[in-house]
């Protein structure tokens, strides 16, 4: 194994951010455009992800430009749309970048809430697979969601999402709230064999699962302290949520399902009105750039759709989807599918949940 190989955790991520640093001057919308001392509004995660981001991207980014960056933690993994439309329709969005889930994604493209970009102001995507690109922005953060479990309480690995439903974690099993499409569609893996379509045998599955659970999460910091203290056993949840906390000696470890697993990518977009949409372009570019998506593979175990990025292997292993042909065992999901009925989800699940 060579020296690079053998690099610390630690050590990698340092020589990241100073590669990261160097990498700021390349772009031409940074030179042409930027003026120390402006402001730049960025909407982030909560938890460990929006700590890397933090840390690797967007300080780095301010660090070499002069830009402020003021920073609003998302609650959860998705931004709060509803407000975004009404400042957007009013001429006053309060961000100039906004990261989101694919589904919120649909629903701003469909209330024209985007700015478009132009490829020549993003030089980074000729680098970037053309189908993590949209015309508002790139997709990155590419996460994983399979099973994470207690190492310690349960000493033969769950291979499959069926597994939840073993009486054996009776009151030790959770779901994410927050992305309950998710939590339909796995529940509609183990029924049907298939995500789709959204029915009465779906929430029968869930209803067997029921005396299973302890709690319904809705933000990755609330996933990432019931493994922590041991709360639940078992649960589905994003891979960068699990590998940090395993190196930090909880005893948990991450599976993909043999029926499948998920892996969606964040769009990271510029709403229309926004302030500052040269900066914004120009944090966007630099965050596509090798250093900081290497960091992220690094640090959070995410993926990048950035074609130069290179995975060690221990590192590979972790990220799940390291490779295109990977990429391609995921379960596709059809987001406008899922748009178009959510609002008829959200209404089952509550009553689901009440029932």
């Amino acid at each position: 194994m060579s020296d690079k190989m053998n690099m610390s955790r630690r050590t990698a991520l340092k020589t990241f951010g100073v590669a990261a640093a160097g990498a700021l001057a390349a772009p031409s919308v940074i030179t042409r455009s930027l003026a120390a001392g402006e402001t730049l509004v960025v909407y982030n995660f909560d938890g460990l992800l929006g700590k890397v981001i933090k840390d690797h991207w967007i300080d780095p980014f301010s660090q070499k430009t002069g830009v402020k960056v003021e920073v609003l933690t998302m609650q959860g993994s998705s931004p709060p749309m509803a407000k975004i439309k009404a400042q957007v329709d009013a001429g006053r969005p309060d961000a100039d970048v906004i990261p989101m889930q694919m589904p919120d994604y649909v629903f701003g493209v469909r209330n024209n809430l985007f700015q478009t970009i132009d490829a020549k102001d993003m030089p980074e995507y000729a680098n970037l697979y053309p189908d993590y690109i949209t015309p508002h922005g790139p997709k990155l953060v590419l996460w994983s969601y399979g099973l994470a479990y207690n190492t310690d309480k349960i000493k033969t690995a769950p291979t499959a999402w069926a597994d939840l439903w073993d009486p054996q974690y009776k009151g030790k099993a959770a779901l994410n709230e927050a992305l309950f499409d998710q939590a339909l569609q796995m529940a509609n893996l183990v029924a049907k064999g298939k995500p789709l379509p959204v029915d009465d045998a779906t929430f029968a599955a869930l209803t067997k699962l029921r005396p299973n659970l302890a709690t319904l999460w809705t933000t990755g910091a609330q996933a990432e302290q019931l493994l922590r203290t041991g709360e639940v056993w078992i649960m589905p949840v994003w891979n960068g949520r699990v590998y940090p906390l395993k190196d930090q000696g909880v005893p948990i470890d991450f599976v993909s399902p043999k029926e499948g697993f998920f892996t969606r990518a964040d769009p990271f977009c510029i709403p229309r009105g926004a302030k500052n949409p040269d900066l914004a372009k120009a944090f966007i570019n630099f965050s596509c750039t090798v250093a900081p998506q290497q960091a992220l593979a690094q640090g959070l175990f995410y993926a990048s759709p950035n074609q130069k990025v290179v995975y060690p292997p221990e590192i590979a292993k972790r990220v799940v989807v390291s490779t295109r042909e990977e990429l391609a065992r995921a379960v596709p999901e059809d987001f406008e599918v899922i748009v178009d009925n959510l609002p008829d989800w959200r209404r089952r699940w509550d009553a689901w949940k009440q029932s």
